[in-house]
């Protein structure tokens, strides 16, 4: 596992020959099928043949369809025998890469994958069977009437039709995939507006090899052309297709820390199983990413959640508001371990009620919450708080202080008191603020 990349808090860590050997046994489960069903192709694929080219108007006269080469011609009836096994147990290599991928992707690119391979197995096949009883004879027979030659017959190389429809089949078909894989790559926020989105850019590269792979020889020169086209014409229909909204909360800005760092901050408003009540964003700084969950601590779904959001949005600080972080599992404090990410909590759990106007009550939520906006330290959520202070209303009878940052059991707040919570060190800096904003210290 690498240190920086969020991983899951189901994730187990197993060796890459664990991994090998699994690829291993699927492909010998799946390699086992094509050569089965290889076998009862073998047996009909010359009627198969007969039959397609029946379809084609050039061979309407006797003769006009040749094969010059009858070892090219043996290549290309076991290349079709091949293509239809592997069409054939397709659904099966689909749910194989599915559950091999599946543990190891987040909720979104699970998502992604799921819809990936159904919408191309069922639209691929569709445009495929399309392509090769219909597509194919019409281009042929408008190629035929664009360039007659009068005086003199037509012989056409069976082997060299096939290719050619067998090169124009694999560009459609990898145009499909790639507009697909972008359209549900914007549909699940996996791509952005950025043209060097990496995610963008690994599928281009993939769609790339494979369009080299399997563009024959005598169709070399015309490569670039199609890459180009196949690029630009699958940009061209993904970025008409809407994109995903931002899930459950509001997105992340940069802010400096203190050693002029960027941090990436996001509070999770965890309710603690309905006992913490929800914060209002516009308590909030603007800077500071919200993802809503509903037990942080108990449900697989918000896990996976907030690892999605750290993983897209490369948060770099998480603050809980339910508890302090301690009860966090295992498995979740060594994802955010590995993907570099520090935890805080504001532990509202604890939170004393302030009795007073509603005035008073927003502004003792602004200053609990005012922690959230500098997480790296105390001394930094402390700093946040003072500045605070100069605004609070003069409904404040008194700021109080205690030496855990909470009341001890069994004492309140008197009407009009506020509880400044976080650090618990009355110094110079929190004195001074006080005496000049001309608000009254108790300490409890």
């Amino acid at each position: 596992m690498i240190m920086g990349e969020m991983s899951l808090p189901s994730d187990k860590s197993e060796s890459i020959v664990s991994h090998l050997t699994e690829v291993s046994i699927r492909l010998q489960r799946l390699i086992f099928a094509i050569l089965l069903v290889a076998i009862g192709w073998a047996f009909l694929i010359d009627e198969m043949f007969s039959i397609w080219f029946a379809s084609i108007p050039l061979a309407a006269g006797e003769g006009t369809i040749s094969i010059y080469s009858p070892y090219a011609w043996l290549d290309t009836r076991w290349t079709a025998v091949g293509l239809l096994s592997l069409w054939t147990v397709l659904p099966w290599v689909a749910w194989e890469a599915w559950r091999f991928a599946r543990p190891g992707l987040l909720p979104r690119e699970r998502a992604w994958l799921s819809s990936m391979l159904a919408g191309g197995v069922l639209f691929g096949s569709t445009i495929l069977i399309t392509g090769w009883l219909w597509g194919v004879p019409t281009l042929v027979d408008w190629a035929q009437q664009a360039s007659p030659v009068e005086g003199i017959g037509l012989q056409y190389d069976a082997v060299a039709i096939f290719q050619m429809a067998l090169a124009a089949s694999w560009f459609v078909l990898i145009a499909f995939l790639l507009t697909l894989a972008l359209v549900l790559g914007r549909a699940f926020a996996l791509i952005d507006d950025d043209p060097f989105n990496s995610f963008r850019l690994r599928l281009h590269f993939v769609a790339a090899l494979s369009l080299y792979v399997v563009t024959p020889p005598a169709l070399q020169g015309v490569f670039l052309p199609a890459l180009i086209t196949l690029a630009l014409g699958a940009e061209w229909v993904a970025e008409r297709t809407p994109a995903a909204k931002q899930p459950r909360g509001r997105t992340a800005s940069p802010v400096l820390d203190g050693s002029g760092s960027e941090r990436l901050i996001l509070f999770v408003d965890c309710s603690c199983e309905g006992v913490c009540p929800r914060v209002d964003e516009k308590s909030l700084a603007p800077n500071i990413g919200v993802l809503r969950l509903n037990a942080l601590c108990l449900e697989m779904q918000g896990q996976e959640a907030l690892a999605d959001r750290i993983q897209r949005e490369k948060i770099n600080s998480i603050v809980i508001g339910g508890c302090d972080g301690t009860p966090l599992p295992f498995a979740v404090k060594k994802s955010l371990a590995v993907a570099e990410c520090d935890v805080t909590g504001l532990n509202r759990l604890s939170k004393s009620q302030v009795t007073g106007t509603p005035e008073l009550t927003d502004w003792a939520e602004s200053l609990d919450l005012a922690r959230a906006s500098r997480p790296w330290s105390e001394d930094s959520a402390r700093r946040a708080q003072l500045q605070l202070i100069q605004e609070a209303p003069k409904e404040l009878s008194a700021l109080v202080v205690t030496e855990s940052g909470s009341l001890p059991w069994g004492a309140r707040l008197n009407g009009g008191e506020v509880l400044l919570t976080g650090s618990n060190r009355i110094d110079e800096a929190l004195i001074k603020k006080t005496e000049t904003a001309g608000i009254r210290l108790r300490v409890v």
